[in-house]
């Protein structure tokens, strides 16, 4: 009793002391972890089921792609409606199954009137005004009159407008809708 005495007072304590364990902060880690780990795997399996990776072939994108830029393309985006005027798009050029992928920009769609005058673009009788800084365009192609796009046709072409093998010329003519994969969603990786 006196020895037990003095390792009290003395600070000796030879039985050791269990650490309790925080069960509250062991389940908020482990639902923390679980959240993260679905949400990143949710994320994957949808950009894989809804996406597709593309390589800009080309320099016709040139400033906004470069060539060999990997994209990934959101192949939902247009079952509902069609591509808007501006938006960036995947296409296999005329329906030719052995070609790779385009990526151009839509400058009009069904119904539009399109011409191609002094380097510039006229949509509907009235100056293209576009979202970049484009050079003139030295051969307007097809387009050197006015065109009138039916129903199912998209005019596009590349930002890099005098590298550009795109609507103005026969090889790739018209953009339907059956020919679209789908909308360029952003550079990967990022």
């Amino acid at each position: 009793m006196i020895l037990n005495r003095l390792r009290k007072k003395d600070g000796l304590n030879f039985n050791r002391r269990r650490r309790k364990i925080d069960f509250n902060k062991v389940k908020f880690v482990a639902i923390l972890a679980l959240e993260l780990s679905l949400a990143v795997g949710l994320g994957y399996l949808v950009v894989m089921a809804f996406g597709r990776q593309v390589e800009c072939a080309n320099s016709s994108m040139e400033p906004t792609y470069q060539s060999s830029d990997i994209l990934l393309v959101n192949t939902i985006a247009y079952k509902m409606s069609g591509p808007e005027t501006g938006d960036i798009i995947a296409f296999k050029p005329k329906s030719n199954v052995n070609a790779s992928y385009s990526i151009k920009r839509v400058i009009a769609g069904p119904g539009d009137k399109i011409y191609i005058s002094k380097g510039r673009i006229y949509l509907n009788g009235e100056l293209y005004k576009e979202s970049l800084e484009a050079e003139t365009i030295d051969n307007p192609g097809i387009a050197a009159s006015e065109l009138t796009l039916l129903d199912d046709q998209y005019f596009v072409l590349g930002d890099n407008r005098n590298a550009s093998e795109d609507s103005r010329y026969e090889s790739v003519g018209f953009v339907s809708m059956n020919d679209i994969l789908g909308k360029v969603w952003i550079k990967y990786p990022f």
